[in-house]
């Protein structure tokens, strides 16, 4: 068997499984689409329906279960009626978003049959209130969002049946009071959100029957009376409790005296000018403290406090990144509170040290590393991108203007070149724009076509690059094996046209599996879809990595086994013959190398990543820029490569470059003699 057949059996071998596994995965999609109602978007996994945002004012029919995830929010819903979700084919989903769907009324057995869910928004609604057992065979539910309504009552036994909430959020209410007995039942809650509503007296046992209650959410409830002489709260277990926002002037360590086991204590945004030390001896697991926005006065009573956080290592903070500051005596208004470590109290007057200012840039060096990173995503980012952009911009519109402008330089090797350049482009446009896509108005009619649009662009470019490599490669060792048979039987110009039609056809099919995980769900990502996606990138890294650099790899080896194995140069074969396959030979080995120092570490970094699940968001997002940068490199380096290369590319981007800046150089066609 000749080395081409047995090169093309191997192909074939290749080929076939390839086709298979695109097929499977466009099955799979295509199925999960046809199934979903017309109004939603699902994912390939049939696990997720997303009816958000479509106008809806009833739920829609599902014609395939399980579906674990319903986003019904921003539609007009406006009633729950009884069985409102078991007489549509709902059953067993897990988690259910239902927020700003105008809902002014929901029906005691609404949610009768999902007794499986886990997790329930109704946030940004119009409820003014609940019936008493809407959630009563609801005992797996763990997270409850009734944040932004017009709740102004909660009646005992409102959360019956609730064992295994963990999360409550009654935020941005009327609720004016609580009831003693309003959260009996809950024992496994752990998190209650009751901030910004119009509470004023708390009883004290009101939370007393959470025994596991861990934060406690008061704030922005500027009518809420801490008592003087009596404990606040009869509850040992919350370690975070929040009342800032509530416009107090004082508070008394009796207030706190049974939440021993209190950890961090947020107080900022209130109209205290002091605080009494003694508050941490009834806390005595207290590490935080939170005073920025109050109109502190650096005395010897605040004095004492600091020097007794200093002394226990507790950490005097602000809540996100505003300062604690003094705003008073005059000479340190508007200072931090760390200017206390420069003053001494000498009979009940306060003095500073003259370097007390220098309290200031110690603090600021201190500042938490997030900022840091802040800062460098809102800044430094922007402005990386912008010049790798016009880098790439520059070194691949040269090569265009290079190609086109001078017929000696349209050869076959240039041809595909030329759209190298054409793909890098698109890849450096594409990658400097989608990240801004994101801030698209996520009730835009538009915005899942033009998220896909950007996943389709993204990936087709993507393969073209190792595609047009390895056909040239394809095209080397053709030269390199028989010169004479190649050079009488050139490919043609219609030759050449259909083989970058068929590159930039295989590679926009190819791309259709990622388009179709793409979802705009406040972001474009594929995170909905990430079991799905998690085949999808082993098809990638096979298809746009291991197979093309696989071809490229064993041309260059069966190159080089013929030129070891070739005495003679051809006879019919001249010097600058020899020199331009040279040439043209050294031009895809930099090219292979620019892939394989980019493309490469891009395929399998983001490949072993996404098999392993995403973890935390940030790691998604650090993981997707580092990815970008590596695209964005391979897009830049090309035409460098190139100018590295060949002698002919270099002389011609020197004779453009100093017609830009009008000075004088070589005629081309003086170039194209040398």
């Amino acid at each position: 068997m000749s080395t081409r057949s047995r090169i093309l059996s191997v192909a074939l071998m290749l080929v076939i499984p390839v086709l298979i596994f695109w097929m499977w995965l466009l099955t799979e999609a295509i199925d999960s689409s046809m199934l979903c109602p017309r109004e939603c978007w699902c994912n390939p996994e049939k696990e997720i329906l997303d009816c958000s945002h479509a106008s809806l004012e009833e739920l829609p029919l599902i014609y395939h279960n399980p579906i674990y995830e319903l986003y019904l929010h921003h539609n007009n819903l406006s009633i729950l009626a009884k069985k409102a979700f078991v007489s549509k084919s709902i059953f067993e989903i897990e988690s259910l978003h239902l927020g700003n769907c105008k809902i002014w009324y929901i029906d005691v057995d609404a949610f009768n049959g999902l007794v499986l869910l886990d997790y329930l928004s109704l946030d940004n609604n119009l409820l003014t209130g609940l019936n008493v057992g809407t959630f009563k065979n609801m005992t797996h539910l763990q997270s409850l969002h009734l944040a932004f309504n017009r709740i102004d009552n909660l009646d005992a036994g409102i959360f019956e049946g609730l064992i295994s909430l963990e999360m409550l959020n009654l935020a941005h209410n009327l609720l004016c009071s609580l009831r003693s007995d309003v959260f009996i039942g809950l024992t496994n809650l752990k998190n209650i959100f009751l901030s910004h509503n119009r509470l004023s007296t708390l009883h004290p046992d009101v939370f007393r029957h959470l025994t596991k209650l861990n934060a406690l959410y008061l704030g922005e409830n500027e009518e809420l009376q801490i008592p003087s002489n009596s404990s606040f709260l009869n509850i040992q277990t919350v370690e975070y409790l929040d009342i800032s926002d509530c416009n107090k002037s004082s508070v008394m360590p009796i207030s706190f005296e049974n939440a021993t086991n209190l950890t961090k204590l947020v107080l900022s945004n209130n109209n205290l000018k002091t605080i009494d030390y003694n508050i941490f001896r009834v806390m005595p697991k207290l590490t935080h403290i939170f005073l920025d926005g109050n109109p502190l006065e650096c005395d010897c009573g605040l004095l004492k406090l600091w020097r007794w956080c200093q002394e226990h290592d507790v950490k005097v903070v602000g809540y996100m990144e505003d300062f604690v500051l003094c705003e008073s005596p005059k000479e340190v208004s508007g200072l931090w509170l760390g200017v206390l470590g420069k003053a001494q109290c000498i009979n009940g007057s306060i003095t500073y040290e003259e370097d007390y200012n220098s309290a200031v840039t110690n603090y600021v060096e201190k500042r938490d590393v997030y900022y840091s990173i802040y800062n460098y995503v809102t800044y430094v980012e922007p402005v990386i991108h912008i010049i790798l952009f016009i880098f790439g911009v520059i070194g691949n519109v040269g090569v265009l203007v290079v190609i086109i402008c001078n017929s000696e330089m349209r050869t076959v090797p240039n041809v595909y070149i030329m759209n190298l350049a054409v793909s890098d482009l698109l890849l450096l446009t594409i990658n400097t724009v989608f990240p801004y896509s994101n801030n698209v108005s996520d009730s835009w009619k538009f915005r899942d076509v033009l998220c896909q649009m950007f996943g389709f662009l993204r990936q087709s470019s993507i393969a073209v690059s190792p595609y047009l490599i390895s056909v040239m490669s394809i095209q080397r060792y053709q030269i390199i094996s028989k010169p004479l048979h190649n050079r009488r039987q050139a490919m043609t110009r219609i030759i050449t046209i259909a083989t970058i039609l068929g590159i930039w056809t295989i590679c926009s099919l190819f791309a259709i599996p990622h388009t179709l995980a793409m979802h705009f769900k406040g972001v474009c990502s594929v995170r909905l879809s990430l079991k799905y996606y998690q085949k999808v990138v082993v098809f990638e890294l096979l298809v746009f990595c291991i197979f093309p650099l696989g071809v490229t790899a064993c041309m260059y080896c069966l190159a080089a086994r013929d030129l070891k194995r070739s005495t003679n140069i051809a006879s019919g074969e001249v010097h600058n013959q020899r020199n331009s396959r040279r040439s043209t030979t050294r031009i895809v080995l930099s090219f292979t190398l620019v892939f394989v120092v980019s493309l490469l570490p891009y395929h399998l970094l983001w490949t072993s990543f996404i098999r392993r699940d995403f973890g935390y968001p940030i790691e998604m997002y650090y993981m997707y820029r580092i990815s970008t940068y590596l695209l964005m490199f391979n897009s830049c380096f090309n035409p460098v490569a190139l100018c590295c290369s060949s002698m002919c590319y270099r002389r011609y981007f020197k004779h453009y470059l100093l017609k830009c800046f009008g000075r004088k150089s070589p005629t081309t066609a003086n170039i194209a003699r040398k």
